[in-house]
């Protein structure tokens, strides 16, 4: 039963998709547990302070604009292009995937590529200057405000995003969706500006907020993939060769027209210019934006997800 008290997610795990668990309301313990215990962390190491951080509270996202002195950006900026530019030279990226969905990671000196559909994702080794960003006191505390944690600097990485075609690949990451079930923290420091051709973030103000319409939703997704999982089962047992695990996931998919019943408000696109920093919790609904072919975006890139159930800040 471990992996309950753990940031476990999927439900094709013996415990979190456990069918009579979730009957007695497994999800809803987990949510409403994880909530408490984030919100504990958050009132030990940190209190609102500023405009910006008190936007991250009300609406789960905040984009800083010229976060960083000009001289310290234009540093930074050079690095990480020259960074970019040798990861091109020494391995051109590929035009398109292999394989539909989530692909695998192709290792590189430099880093990794990855596809998300059509997507290409490099994760680049940060130089210097890059790898001491997470130890901004101002980034530190939007890290806490979110988690109730610090993040660590090694969860950090130059991140350049290629767009493919759409329509022959589809990217999942363009679905809305929110990552897990319980408060963490993405954040994207932009190196050059995003237009709305690059696929801006995209993201739902306030659905971070485990209301009442939320809960019923997470309920209603986590029996549908609790029924995913005992039709998985039964095909397994009935020895039917590979029975998908789809609608195991733990990153529930939403619909636009479900946020209205929900009292949220539009989806909001943030292109941003250089020097911005973006900072999300995504436990609430996001997506990556459209984009046109062809079209990058680079950023420095960290995921922050803490374990939930450990009530201890920092």
């Amino acid at each position: 039963m471990y992996s309950i008290f753990t940031s476990m997610k999927v439900f094709s795990d013996h415990w979190v998709g456990h069918p009579s668990l979730n009957k007695y309301g497994l999800h809803r313990k987990r949510l409403k547990v994880a909530q408490a215990i984030s919100n504990f962390r958050r009132a030990q190491t940190v209190r609102v302070r500023d405009a910006h951080e008190q936007r991250l509270m009300d609406d789960g996202f905040v984009a800083i604009e010229n976060f960083l002195p000009d001289a310290e950006f234009a540093a930074l900026r050079d690095e990480c292009h020259a960074a970019a530019e040798a990861a091109e030279t020494a391995n051109p990226p590929p035009e398109k995937p292999e394989v539909m969905g989530f692909g695998d990671s192709d290792r590189h000196d430099w880093g990794f590529d990855r596809f998300d559909g059509s997507t290409l994702n490099r994760f680049i080794n940060p130089g210097p200057i890059a790898a001491a960003f997470p130890r901004n006191g101002r980034f530190k505390r939007l890290a806490r405000l979110v988690c109730g944690k610090t993040m660590s600097a090694r969860r950090n990485w130059l991140y350049q995003t290629i767009n493919g075609d759409e329509r022959e690949f589809h990217d999942q990451q363009r679905e809305f969706h929110r990552d897990t079930f319980f408060n963490c923290m993405k954040y994207w420091y932009f190196i050059d500006p995003v237009t709305e051709d690059d696929g801006p973030f995209v993201y739902v103000p306030g659905s971070h907020k485990l209301t009442p319409e939320r809960m019923a939703w997470e309920e209603k997704k986590a029996e549908a993939a609790v029924e995913a999982r005992v039709e998985w089962e039964r095909r397994t047992a009935a020895g039917e060769s590979s029975p998908t695990r789809a609608g195991m996931t733990g990153s529930f998919r939403i619909e636009e027209e479900e946020f209205a019943e929900m009292d949220l408000p539009e989806p909001q696109a943030y292109p941003v210019p250089g020097n911005t920093l973006v900072v999300a919790n995504v436990f609430g609904f996001h997506r990556r934006g459209d984009a046109v072919p062809g079209t990058r975006r680079l950023s420095l890139y960290g995921n922050h997800r803490p374990q939930p159930f450990i009530p201890i800040g920092s």
